[in-house]
C-alpha cells in the first residue's frame, strides 16, 4: 500500500481492499533492483527499486528509506518521477517519533512539502531534498528553494537524521536517475 500511495497510483481518500492493493500493484509496478551501473536487474542488490510503469515508460519510482531520528528508526519510501529529477512523495510507515514533533513526518503537511522539489539541478548535478529550520521562503533564497522543504517546529534532531539518510539512499540510485535524465532506455 505504500509503494502505491507514494506513487500516486491510488487515490488516498479511497480505502481499497487488499485484492484491489494486490491488482493495482501486480498491474503497474515492477519489482526490481539496481546495478552499480544504474542497469535494473532481476538479481537482488542493496538497492531495491519499484518502477511504475505506464504505457511502456517509466512514469516514476520508488526506493526505500529508513534510518535515526532523535528516538527510533524512520522507515518508509520516496518516490521521484521519470524525469529521474521531480520528486512524486515521500511515506513515512513506521517510527517512533515524538507525537506531535517527530512524528510530524507522517503528516500530510509535511509530506506534501516534498512534491514538486528536485533532486537534480537543470545540469543535471545531484542534489537531495534537504529539510530547514523554519520556513523555506524566510531562510533560502530563491534559486535554492527547489531543493528544500519547510521544517518541523521542535524537531530538530529527526529533521537532521531525515537530512542524512535521504540523501544516502539517493546517492545510492543516482547512477539509475543519471540514466533517467538523459532520457536514455531504462527498461
Amino acid at each position: 500500500k505504500n509503494i502505491l500511495k507514494v506513487l500516486k497510483v491510488t487515490e488516498p481518500n479511497i480505502k481499497y481492499t487488499n485484492d484491489e492493493v494486490e491488482a493495482l500493484y501486480g498491474k503497474y509496478i515492477q519489482n526490481k533492483w539496481i546495478s552499480e551501473s544504474g542497469d535494473l536487474v532481476n538479481e537482488e542488490t542493496d538497492a531495491p527499486i519499484f518502477i511504475y510503469v505506464k504505457d511502456g515508460q517509466v512514469d516514476a519510482y520508488a526506493i526505500p528509506i529508513s534510518g535515526y531520528g532523535l528516538w527510533s528508526t524512520l522507515y518508509g519510501y520516496f518516490s521521484v518521477n521519470g524525469d529521474g529529477t521531480t520528486v512524486r512523495g515521500i511515506t513515512f510507515y513506521e517510527h517512533g517519533e515524538t507525537p506531535g514533533l517527530g512524528a510530524e513526518v507522517e503528516a500530510k503537511w509535511f509530506q506534501d512539502n516534498f512534491i514538486g522539489k528536485k533532486i537534480a539541478t537543470t545540469d543535471g548535478e545531484f542534489r537531495s531534498v534537504g529539510i530547514v529550520r523554519g520556513k523555506v521562503d524566510n531562510v533560502v533564497n530563491e534559486s535554492e528553494k527547489p531543493y528544500y522543504v519547510d521544517g518541523i517546529s521542535g524537531a530538530t534532531v529527526t529533521s537532521n537524521g531525515v537530512n542524512s539518510f535521504l540523501k544516502e539512499a539517493l546517492l545510492r540510485y543516482e547512477s539509475f536517475s543519471k540514466r533517467l535524465r538523459a532520457k536514455e532506455s531504462v527498461i
